[in-house]
């Protein structure tokens, strides 16, 4: 358990530290949130290595280090949660094409939260090349999807 607890930590760090890498393709921000990432496939691979608290103070944490708006990730990841509990028996019981659906809705219902949030803020409206995130995120997905370690059948 605690090489498991600390492989989380590590891998939360490394998408931490990916996210802070701005990657625009033709001026195209197409970088998924590797730490929405992170905390999903964790919560799917060992569900009980992380809970709410975690997906709520790990958004926290990101918010204060991103510079967004107080509790907005947090919100989003705590959200994020539950869709994903809710969705995680279709999600293990599906074939890989199915799943990758199901992560498409979680990241899609992020990024509409984050919209949302931003949105009564004043702040401005991205565009609809912001939702590619979610297709980015899903291709990542489905590419270490093909690694062992990464397989979520139980």
């Amino acid at each position: 358990m605690i090489k498991k607890n600390k492989l989380f930590f590590i891998s939360l760090i490394i998408a931490a530290m990916i996210n802070l890498i701005q990657i625009k393709i033709f001026n195209i921000d197409l970088k998924p949130d590797f730490i929405l990432l992170t905390l999903i496939f964790w919560f799917f691979k060992n569900p009980n290595t992380v809970s709410i608290s975690t997906f709520w103070l790990v958004g926290l944490i990101d918010d204060i280090f991103m510079g967004d708006l107080l509790g907005q990730h947090a919100l989003t990841y705590a959200s994020c949660y539950f869709i994903a509990q809710y969705f995680i028996s279709k999600i293990m019981l599906n074939n890989k094409y199915q799943k990758l659906l199901y992560i498409f809705l979680i990241f899609l219902s992020a990024q509409m939260i984050i919209l949302i949030i931003n949105l009564t803020h004043d702040l401005h409206y991205p565009g609809f090349s912001y939702f590619l995130q979610s297709i980015t995120a899903v291709f990542i997905w489905h590419a270490f999807s093909k690694f062992k370690f990464f397989k979520l059948d139980r």
